[in-house]
């Protein structure tokens, strides 16, 4: 589940967002909560009549310059919980954070293809105090996660709430057009990614099972194959690369290689930034790696048959560009992180995707001494989540801009 807090000026422009939506049939106002003195029923009022509720109150405290608060509860593709159970996530989020006893009004939105609700409250009491607001955003977060075990929800961090790339998955034998979804990778990664090197650019397609492979030729420039990747099956099942549709071959490639170091030399800078000021903050490999998904940033270790770190990658899920450690920083390569952890090296547990329609229920990482910490497989599904993820924020960032517009439009009249 995600969670967006958003403060106003009026409450009258929030409620009018949400009520419009409901007009458009892009909504269902679910419960108006606390609305006491109310002689009407509650189903039958008009949006006049909402926002007045909470306009009223506000008005205890002119003092407040922004007292709306209005949050976003989004929840996982897939997970279709009923009204009811809706509205008692709702209710347990804003008993949470202080908001139990408050006025407010609960939508359930469906404008987009992830369930989520809308709630608008009111940051004045009836005593014409405030809220509590201190570190509301993080104690946002610790009840996010939570009510995400309560309701056996999606936990936010390790599942996609969008996809990026909703045509492209896994390449498995026996599953369709072989050569058609191969090429749907190849294609996705030469298109959608930056990377500077044929070993980066490996990396990428392996995430989706698939390979390229150079091919000898006498006397001539080296040709490549494409194949299924990490499977026994895969000798002798092999495609041309000129045989499959825009031909990717080995030039191809070379000239992506070209363009991607030149667009990574740029952001570079950015990247190395964000990823050193998380290994600073302390905590174990896991906690490392779990503030960096915060970030759309994930981290591919490479490593032997003997489990032994010989290399590391960061994604940037966001951005499409992959990093080796030492590109970035000599602190950043895989030799300089084996140290710096020690034996407490380890990856995040292995996921597998699930369809659609399924719940994904993941276990809780316990974080224990290092001796007692857990040592977890390694996978690439979360990868494939967390690039699903990336674009998740901007919608989200495309609703706060139409709120506040509407915010603006509409004045307040009493």
């Amino acid at each position: 589940m995600v969670t967006r807090i958003s403060s106003g000026s009026n409450p009258k422009g929030a409620v009018y967002y949400n009520e419009m939506k409901v007009e458009q049939g892009e909504a269902e106002r679910l419960a108006l909560r606390n609305y006491v003195g109310i002689l009407i029923d509650p189903d039958l009022m008009q949006k006049q009549q909402v926002a007045y509720m909470l306009e009223q109150q506000a008005a205890l405290n002119p003092r407040i310059s922004k007292p709306t608060f209005h949050v976003s509860l989004s929840l996982a593709p897939g997970e279709k919980p009923d009204a009811m159970e809706l509205l008692a996530i709702a209710d347990r989020y804003m008993d949470g954070m202080g908001y139990g006893g408050q006025p407010y009004a609960v939508y359930q939105h469906f404008d987009t293809d992830h369930t989520h609700v809308h709630v608008v409250s009111i940051r004045v009491n009836e005593k014409g105090d405030k809220v509590p607001d201190k570190f509301e955003r993080e104690r946002s977060n610790k009840l996010r996660q939570q009510i995400e075990k309560e309701f056996n929800l999606v936990e936010a961090e390790k599942v996609a709430l969008k996809k990026s790339l909703p045509h492209l998955k896994p390449v498995h034998y026996g599953q369709g057009d072989l050569k058609q979804a191969i090429t749907n990778v190849v294609l996705t990664v030469l298109n959608d990614f930056r990377f500077s090197s044929f070993a980066q650019y490996n990396q990428l397609l392996n995430l989706y099972n698939v390979q390229a492979v150079e091919v000898p030729l006498e006397g001539k420039k080296p040709g490549m194959v494409y194949t299924v990747a990490k499977e026994q099956e895969r000798e002798g099942i092999a495609f041309k690369s000129s045989s499959l549709r825009q031909q990717p071959t080995r030039e191809t490639v070379e000239r992506r290689i070209k363009a991607g170091k030149k667009a990574k030399q740029d952001a570079a800078p950015r990247m190395r930034r964000l990823i050193e000021e998380r290994l600073t903050d302390g905590g174990s490999w896991v906690e490392f790696q779990q503030k960096l998904h915060r970030m759309n940033i994930l981290i591919l270790p490479h490593q032997g048959k003997d489990g032994n770190l010989f290399g590391i990658s960061f994604i940037d899920a966001k951005q499409k560009m992959i990093y080796s450690g030492s590109e970035l920083s000599k602190d950043l390569s895989a030799g300089s992180l084996k140290n710096r952890f020690s034996d407490r090296f380890v990856v995040l547990p292995k996921e597998d995707i699930k369809p659609k329609a399924e719940r994904v229920i993941q276990p809780k990482i316990e974080h224990k001494t290092p001796a007692e910490e857990p040592v977890p497989d390694s996978d690439t599904s979360l990868i494939r989540r967390l690039l699903y993820a990336a674009v998740y924020m901007d919608d989200q960032q495309e609703s706060e801009q139409e709120l506040k517009k509407m915010t603006r439009k509409l004045k307040p009249r009493l």
